[in-house]
């Protein structure tokens, strides 16, 4: 492709044409500019239709805000399969190789619809190669409970999935997520047979309530270091487990390496995925804003930081997993944001108390794979660091297939190095 006047002529006639584009964006109004080198094209939007298209308008010509990238990087956005940091346009601004300017809101607002324009686009240029999707099972092994966990003496009733047998291992969800983020794990028959999973949602999140005290719509309580570690020890002494394995993604994986720092000997090893240290930004009033559909914006959030060639159902369902309070999103944030920035956490991590295992998403721009590596390298002997090719920011959920195998190798690395094993 050339990203030109004809190029685009034809992307906007598609996205007319687009029904996700058009069911999704039915509420979009206003106007916005591609900037491309030294052209510039206006697009006029009215219920989600592209009305017209100006191209090289003047200073005078009503833009809400702009998206200025060199063409080089419109065309790798565009291409039917992108490299790593081009899969979406949040993802470019995130990998700094576009940047936007003017005013935001509108931009947050139909987060999702972009998401789609990017799709239609790509369509143009080709046939998107797309995994197929994971099989249907006639039946579901997984079992949801509730426990009480008391920390500072206030009670959280938390729900939690488990399936399995023999070595505990607790699954952390990620930021305003749930464990339905575990679902092919905990489906894992073979896994199963050896392993016991414990994937738990924090409270307030899916279906665990919000803490006894019920103080969470009259405070502002962001999640903090201090508070997560010890919930998770304390909820892992109220399932009465020894020494689990605990597995988490993004604010998880920040959590497996505060829990490095703060309780080692509680735990049998650590698996962190798209989290180190340290982390930054994310921790806004975006999520919040009542001009902002904070749970229509979150789908395109997430296309931006998963892999672009992941099938259908699991795009779908990673999607829709992002079910919590947009205050609980916001809350999540500030460990990510701000309660991860401690210059001096990674000195204090002794990998040789507690085997840590640290992973990366090829696609993740929020926490990229140089990120994690260093966080490895800050820390020490003892570490394991990986890149997961094809992946993103929730491995687990976005192509099974693949984080399988890595699952397999780093729990029977963790079996060899502590010596245990716990048949069903």
């Amino acid at each position: 492709m050339e990203f030109n006047s004809s190029w685009v002529k034809g992307w906007t006639e598609a996205i007319n044409a687009d029904r996700a584009s058009q069911h999704n964006g039915r509420h979009f109004n206003g106007s916005f500019t591609i900037a491309s080198d030294d052209q510039r094209y206006t697009l006029h939007v009215r219920d989600g239709c592209v009305h017209s298209v100006v191209e090289n308008g003047g200073a005078l010509e009503p833009s809400t805000f702009t998206l200025a990238a060199a063409k080089e990087v419109w065309e790798k956005l565009f291409a039917p399969d992108p490299e790593p940091m081009y899969q979406a346009l949040f993802a470019t601004i995130g990998a700094g190789v576009m940047v936007v300017e003017g005013d935001l809101q509108l931009l947050f607002q139909q987060m999702l619809t972009l998401s789609d324009w990017v799709r239609v686009g790509r369509c143009q240029n080709g046939t998107p190669t797309v995994a197929e999707d994971p099989p249907e099972l006639a039946d579901y092994q997984a079992i949801g409970r509730y426990v009480n966990v008391t920390v500072d003496d206030v009670s959280h009733k938390v729900f939690y999935f488990e399936a399995g047998e023999g070595v505990p291992v607790l699954c952390q969800h990620t930021a305003g997520n749930e464990n339905r983020q575990w679902r092919h794990l905990l489906e894992d028959r073979e896994l199963t047979k050896k392993y016991r999973f414990v994937a738990y949602d924090l409270p307030a999140h899916g279906k665990s309530d919000p803490p006894s005290s019920g103080e969470f719509f009259e405070s502002d309580t962001p999640l903090k270091s201090d508070w997560v570690t010890r919930f998770v020890v304390a909820l892992s002494e109220a399932l009465a487990l020894e020494r689990p394995i605990f597995l988490g993604c993004s604010i998880g994986g920040v959590i497996a390496c505060h829990l490095a720092d703060k309780y080692p000997e509680k735990f049998s090893a650590l698996i962190g995925m798209a989290g180190g240290l340290s982390t930054q930004g994310f921790h806004h009033d975006w999520w919040i804003d009542p001009h902002v559909n904070a749970p229509m914006m979150l789908p395109g959030v997430v296309d931006a930081v998963m892999p672009p060639g992941i099938s259908r159902r699991d795009r779908e369902i990673n999607r829709m997993c992002q079910s919590a309070h947009p205050i609980t999103m916001r809350n999540d944030l500030y460990l990510w944001g701000f309660d991860n920035s401690d210059p001096e956490r990674a000195s204090r991590i002794d990998a040789n108390k507690v085997p840590l295992y640290l992973f990366a998403g090829e696609f993740d721009f929020t926490c990229p794979p140089e990120l994690v590596e260093q966080t490895a390298r800050d820390i020490g002997e003892g570490v394991h660091y990986e890149m997961l090719n094809g992946l993103g920011h929730f491995p687990m959920s976005e192509n099974y297939a693949l984080f399988r195998p890595i699952l397999l190798k780093t729990l029977a690395d963790i079996e060899q190095r502590t010596g245990r094993q716990e048949a069903a």
